[in-house]
């Protein structure tokens, strides 16, 4: 199963805002930036700095806007054997093996499998940008753990008795 997280028209306005913004900081920033160089008397080191930061934060958000810098894929990719996701357009991708995984707790907001090491991994589905598909990425995660037999918000799941529905 493959979920694009982030649709084709919410990224567009995504890349919109951004060089908006982008060209914003960019004109303000070499706006103060010469204004440091050719129109002040005395140059201050500080301002120069931060217009030019100004504008080099512009700088960045155009080209991530005219996609000279291309976002990746915010994306959920759950198979029989993995969970792979990425929940922001700049986030890390994680991956995680379902023999890895111990136990689950569901709630609304957070999914936390609690690995066989000790260790844990959050997926935050308040992340996600539209409520029904985080219901929807939360309800395959835990029918998966069920088909799988794991612990689900500390009951194990038993044919007669299944673990709490979220």
């Amino acid at each position: 199963m493959y979920i694009n997280l982030y649709p084709g028209k919410q990224l567009r306005s995504t890349r919109k805002s951004l060089l908006v913004t982008g060209l914003f900081l960019f004109f303000g920033g070499g706006y103060a930036l010469l204004r440091e160089f050719l129109w002040i008397d005395a140059f201050r080191t500080g301002w120069a700095v931060a217009s030019a930061m100004l504008l080099g934060l512009g700088l960045l958000f155009v080209a991530y806007g005219t996609e000279v810098f291309r976002f990746k894929d915010a994306f959920f990719s759950m198979t029989p054997e993995r969970i792979v996701y990425r929940l922001s357009l700049l986030g890390r991708e994680r991956r995680i093996a379902w023999e890895e995984v111990q136990e689950l707790i569901i709630s609304e907001s957070l999914v936390r499998f609690k690995l066989v090491s000790g260790s844990g991994v959050a997926m935050r589905l308040g992340a996600i940008q539209q409520p029904e598909i985080a219901r929807h990425v939360s309800r395959s995660i835990h029918l998966a753990a069920l088909e799988k037999g794991l612990i689900i918000n500390g009951v194990k799941p038993t044919p007669q008795e299944p673990a709490m529905l979220v």
